[in-house]
């Protein structure tokens, strides 16, 4: 450091956000206070950024605890401990600030906190590195401002936080190259409180500053072994470790466990999604230059992958910055003298080579770790390290040059970059449609609570599952919060993973004939039924002539929205979850010959055909239920054949008991003939695989054991 930081530079810092508040109004129109009661979007993935502020709001520190939601999933509760929920500590702040201003500005506000935050951190970790005041107050703007945070925007919102960025790769820097600042208490308080810090935020922030503190410490190692910076770098990545699991270690669970993820990735995804360095220089169709936006009009209409388009543009000034770079190593390269001083160049290499499509996360990924898909979204480490490195630059030839004149030049550069960096607001086109969804909403929510008693019980059709579903219809994901965000006292039916066995009874009841479906949620408690109509080719005009032929009564109908009242019984129970007849069927197309059901209950795959075979896989261990619904046991024979990828045993117990074992084996696969005694009701079969899982390919992400191939249940034949 050349020149370290000065109390100054928190009375800058005060003008710098207040410079960053008047950019953030011009650049999002909300100096008009008509513009705070529409949020900034209202569709896909802004609308689950708004179910968890509201959820924060209403359970506080609680949320950071316990991830349930005890006024959806009813009549059960929504539990997303095993959904990977970051920034947690960003979402409980706003939570509470929506408390007191209501949900809608708390989430302008989360926005403005997010480009400030960027801006602030860039600032001093730009000053930390001895850069010159006024540079780093521009290069600041620039990042905080970068087309990137306004593409993520509330949909991406923990995308926008990357206020991380500039803290972890300031960290990596002086672990790996500083001389003396380590010795000193507050840099290495800064050190550990920063990779704590990312342990919290988006894993891929984190994930990059432990390959780049990763490296760092490689660096030192190779080189000076400075005690003082190799332990401030291994506490830090164990620090950082730590609070990441500790944070993250139910939904971890559920992410890398046997059975079907939360979250579906695979391979394809390293490339639809993976870093694309020509994205790095194409403006989006929102760029206020003609020229520019026709350009990306031109691209995003050629390309054939249609991932995340657009959103890895740095900007003209950032592109200078990065070809600084590269001409800089260039010319260095040519008179033989590069070396990993400064860490612009490697870093940029390293972030480039990893992100990139077919780099070394396309490696990861064929290899089974495609949590991380999106390589594009490193983008802000490269922009960020450009804008330091552009930072750095300018400070070296302009360090004799007077304030005014410092200020005349970057000014400028400073305008120009602002201008092509902030997208066209295009809030003043969607105000009608955001007006008129918001208002219905809210009318929603007035009508239901004036109408129902507080606690009441709101079953929401389609029965869909939450977090990352594809459209129903014409009615895309999240869409079901929109009825629950603007009451206070009533519970919603949605809100539960798939995984959940209470999604189960959900399912079976949205499927059912609507009297039935009536008797089974007036039998449950429930005061109303709603539905979405954008969920139904006719806009759900059939259901509506169902419901009223059935007796039921609307309450609300506009917009989306249609709710019908119900009349729960005085005394209802909860749904019981261990019926056999919430469990789907081993194979529905198929034909039994026998009274007993065959029903899945945990831990198999989807069913896969080809020609006249049929089969399940499934990974460590999986059950079914042989349903007998006589009064009597059942004599049957139990058909089946059994492969697996790897050598392993494969047992099969019936109620606890081993009734057969065998070695697996891939090819031929072993046919099997059981004979079994069924006993009325529910009979458990379980298979228990002893051997190696592996992955079937690069785009396949699921972790196979075994396979259970034509599966037949038929009546014991006396001899």
């Amino acid at each position: 450091m050349t020149s370290p930081l000065c109390r100054r530079d928190f009375g800058r810092a005060v003008l710098l956000f207040l410079l960053t508040l008047l950019i953030w109004l011009g650049a999002t129109g909300l100096w008009q206070t008509t513009l705070w009661q529409i949020p900034a979007a209202y569709e896909i993935d802004a609308l689950e950024t708004l179910a968890r502020l509201r959820l924060t709001e209403e359970q506080g520190w609680t949320f950071l605890l316990q991830k349930t939601a005890p006024r959806l999933g009813a009549p059960f509760t929504a539990d997303w401990s095993t959904y990977p929920t970051p920034d947690a500590p960003v979402f409980w702040l706003f939570g509470r600030v929506a408390h007191f201003i209501g949900l809608i500005p708390a989430s302008h506000l989360a926005l403005l906190f997010a480009h400030a935050s960027a801006t602030l951190t860039f600032y001093f970790c730009s000053r930390a590195l001895g850069h010159r005041a006024i540079i780093a107050a521009g290069a600041a703007l620039l990042f905080g401002f970068s087309f990137s945070n306004f593409y993520r925007g509330l949909a991406h919102f923990s995308f926008t936080l990357s206020f991380m960025v500039p803290p972890s790769l300031l960290v990596a820097w002086l672990v790996g190259g500083s001389q003396r600042v380590l010795r000193q208490k507050h840099w290495q308080a800064f050190c550990l409180a920063t990779a704590a810090l990312l342990g919290t935020v988006n894993p891929y922030f984190g994930f990059m500053f432990a390959q780049l503190l990763g490296l760092a410490l490689l660096y030192q190692v190779a080189t000076a072994r400075r005690r003082e910076n190799l332990l401030i770098g291994s506490a830090g990545l164990g620090i950082f470790a730590l609070v990441l699991i500790a944070t993250n270690l139910s939904a971890a669970g559920a992410v890398f466990g046997d059975a079907t993820s939360l979250l579906a990735r695979n391979y394809a995804g390293s490339e639809i999604y993976g870093l694309r360095p020509i994205e790095l220089f194409v403006p989006s169709p929102a760029h206020r230059l003609r020229a520019a936006a026709e350009l990306g009009q031109v691209y995003g209409g050629a390309t054939a992958l249609k991932g995340e388009l657009f959103g890895p543009y740095l900007g003209l000034i950032g592109s200078i910055g990065l070809g600084l770079i590269i001409v800089t190593t260039g010319c260095r390269l040519v008179r033989q003298r590069l070396g990993l001083r400064p860490a612009h160049a490697p870093a940029v290499f390293w972030i480039t080579a990893f992100s990139i499509v077919g780099g070394l996360n396309s490696g990861l990924a064929l290899a089974g770790l495609d949590l991380f898909r999106a390589g594009n979204r490193y983008s802000l480490f490269l922009l960020s390290v450009a804008l330091l490195a552009l930072a750095a630059w300018g400070s070296r030839h302009v360090r004799r040059w007077n304030s005014r004149s410092a200020a005349l030049t970057v000014l400028p550069l400073v305008c120009l970059g602002l201008w092509d960096q902030i997208p066209v607001n295009s809030i003043h086109a969607r105000q009608p449609i955001l007006e008129a969804k918001i208002e219905s909403d809210r009318a929603l929510a007035r009508t239901l609570e004036a109408q129902l008693p507080a606690g009441s019980l709101i079953f929401e059709l389609p029965a869909v599952p939450f977090l990352e579903q594809p459209p129903f219809v014409a009615m895309t994901d999240y869409e079901l919060f929109r009825p629950w965000l603007f009451t206070r006292t009533l519970r919603f039916s949605y809100g539960l993973l798939a995984t959940d066995g209470a999604y189960r009874w959900h399912r079976h009841v949205g499927k059912l004939p609507v009297p039935k479906m009536r008797e089974a949620l007036e039998a449950a408690g429930f005061a109303a039924i709603y539905f979405h109509r954008a969920a139904y080719a006719d806009r759900g005009e059939a259901l509506r002539q169902d419901f009223l032929r059935s007796g039921l009564a609307p309450i609300f109908e506009s917009g989306d929205h249609v709710v019908f009242r119900l009349h729960p019984t005085a005394f209802p129970r909860l749904p019981d979850l261990s019926d056999p007849s919430l469990l789907p069927r081993w194979d529905a197309a198929r034909k039994n010959i026998s009274p007993i059901s065959v029903l899945i209950d945990k831990g198999w795959f989807r069913l896969e055909r080809k020609e006249a075979e049929a089969w399940r896989w499934a990974g460590r261990e999986a059950s079914l239920i042989l349903w007998n619904p006589l009064d009597r046991p059942q004599a049957v024979r139990l058909r089946f054949a059994t492969s697996s990828l790897s050598k392993g045993n494969l047992d099969l117990s019936v109620d606890g008991r081993i009734v057969w074992r065998s070695a697996a084996r891939s090819n031929p696969p072993e046919s099997v003939d059981l004979p079994l005694e069924l006993k009325p009701g529910v009979n458990r079969l379980v298979w228990s695989f002893a051997g190696r899982l592996i992955r079937p390919s690069g785009s396949d992400r699921r972790l196979l054991g075994f396979r259970v191939m034509n599966l037949a249940v038929e009546p014991s034949v006396a001899p």
